[in-house]
């Protein structure tokens, strides 16, 4: 009998053991600008979390919610405005999306969370108070910062759903892929401040 008790601890114990994996780095891209003068900024891009349902405006629509870190690696400060069309169309009418800016901060101890610890995603599209419709933020030297991109989607497409920012010059764009269909969307700058 004893024999047999320890046999079924020992594998209840292997088994609650190994549902405890390691924590992934939910990281999808990395890319550094640099500007004329030699400074630096890096952008860390997250892979995709959530993909319930939510309804806005009375309409369902798919969810999946990215994180961006913005590192200052230079000795000025960067000054960094984020502002989202109302809606982005893909190739067909039918396929657009809504990218909303949460106001609840994000971090790294938020990572592994669900919706990257983003909470209440129903309220926030729906309640305009929750979501900031034009992001400013001055990153000192040496300093990083964190925000969320909550995407809703309404698209005929499967496939991955994959988001970067890319900085021309000092215009900022959303790259967003759905699948097979990407789009390149104006969002903002990005300068270097004296």
């Amino acid at each position: 009998m004893k024999i047999l008790v320890s046999f079924i601890l020992l594998l209840a114990y292997q088994n609650a053991s190994g549902q405890v994996g390691p924590n992934r780095n939910w990281i999808d891209t990395e890319a550094t600008y640099t500007d004329s003068k030699g400074n630096l900024v890096k952008f860390i891009h997250s892979l995709p979390r959530g993909g319930s349902q939510v309804f806005h405006k009375g309409k369902k629509y798919g969810y999946v919610v990215f994180w961006t870190r913005v590192i200052n690696q230079s000795t000025t400060p960067i000054e960094l405005q984020v502002k989202f069309p109302a809606v982005t169309y893909f190739k067909s009418p039918e396929s657009y999306i809504h990218i909303v800016l949460p106001r609840e901060i994000m971090n790294n101890e938020k990572v592994q969370l669900f919706n990257y610890g983003l909470t209440n995603l129903q309220s926030l599209v729906n309640d305009e108070t929750h979501h900031i419709s034009v992001l400013k933020k001055k990153i000192n030297p040496q300093e990083d910062y964190y925000f969320y991109q909550a995407v809703l989607i309404n698209i005929n497409l499967s496939g991955p759903a994959r988001a970067k920012f890319e900085v021309k010059d000092k215009n900022l764009f959303y790259k967003i892929s759905m699948g097979s269909d990407t789009t390149l969307i104006p969002c903002g700058s990005l300068a270097f401040k004296k």
